[in-house]
């Protein structure tokens, strides 16, 4: 009924981190503003904003290749999709309760509920619920090469509305909490939590994409807050804009778009950065000064540089 997207494995991979459910935040929000000061400041927090945009796009578990997904329904009901200023339509949906659920080479547990309208203009997943989180287990490599364990617990909505055939909008509230552990054993090596588009940072983070934009190379607007922090960043609120919109250019391999044109700017407290994209790289200006090389702005539209 519903569809797997590759963005699922990435959110997993890059160790991000989702209202609809009880909170799993233990300071991610109202951290205070970030340092925005220098060129690295402002590498890292694009990374970061482009985890916060991986993980507003996380979609849908598959099929079990084993474990289990207890489903209820199809079942149907009116539902009111708040982050849409309030559009109200009648949604086909199932109730999944995951139980060691491996697809992909991610474990599910907890639950999930997703739908959609008859003509799949509008659809939605709420993750965990108002008690509990949803979790997805997984295994990676840590800093140093070194093998790990990574799980990521999440909680909230995701709202999805198609405009048309080329453009979809996604608007967001989660929290994520994400942990590695050596697979050796141990304590974590890495913890780290994100909230997006819950307050304060809310009331949604939403990513707009156009595959048609760009002459076909597709672009994309990212707006709204996320806030963060982890055992390698001390983390704090960040507010994202696009007064651009970002024009994308496939990698060499055709693996990920990155930005070759347009602007997105970031604020946090006092300082502010504003991203002038072109196929050289980003041009810096606010807070920040100087510029971003085409490969770190690539890379960090490839896997993210955040923290």
């Amino acid at each position: 009924m519903y569809r797997r997207s590759p963005y699922v494995a990435a959110a997993v991979a890059v160790l991000l981190g989702g209202c609809g459910g009880g909170s799993l935040n233990s300071g991610a929000s109202g951290n205070g503003p970030v340092a925005l000061a220098t060129a690295a400041d402002a590498l890292r927090e694009l990374g970061n904003t482009l985890n916060a945009a991986r993980l507003a796009q996380t979609a849908l578990p598959g099929a079990c290749s084993s474990g289990a997904d207890n489903i209820a329904g199809p079942l149907s009901k009116p539902r009111s999709f708040v982050y849409f200023t309030g559009f109200t339509g009648t949604v086909v949906y199932e109730n999944h309760n995951y139980a060691a659920c491996v697809d992909n080479g991610v474990t599910y547990d907890g639950l999930l509920e997703a739908g959609a309208t008859s003509d799949g203009a509008y659809t939605y997943a709420v993750r965990g619920s108002q008690t509990a989180v949803l979790l997805l287990r997984s295994n990676g490599t840590g800093s140093g090469g070194v093998p790990v364990s990574i799980g990521q617990s999440e909680v909230g909505t995701i709202e999805t509305h198609v405009i048309s055939s080329s453009q979809t909008e996604i608007r967001s509230g989660l929290e994520s909490k994400t942990e590695q552990t050596p697979q050796s054993g141990g304590s974590p090596s890495y913890t780290g939590t994100l909230s997006i588009g819950v307050p304060p940072a809310g009331p949604t983070f939403d990513v707009l994409t156009d595959s048609s934009g760009n002459g076909g190379n597709g672009s994309e607007t990212i707006a709204g807050g996320y806030s963060y922090t982890s055992t390698v960043c001390s983390g704090g609120d960040v507010t994202v804009t696009t007064p651009g919109t970002l024009l994308l250019t496939p990698s060499a391999d055709g693996s990920y778009h990155y930005a070759s044109g347009g602007t997105l700017s970031l604020s946090s407290g006092t300082g502010s950065v504003t991203y002038t994209f072109s196929a050289s790289g980003a041009t810096l200006s606010g807070s920040v000064s100087g510029s971003l090389s085409s490969s770190e702005v690539q890379q960090a539209f490839s896997a993210g540089s955040g923290c």
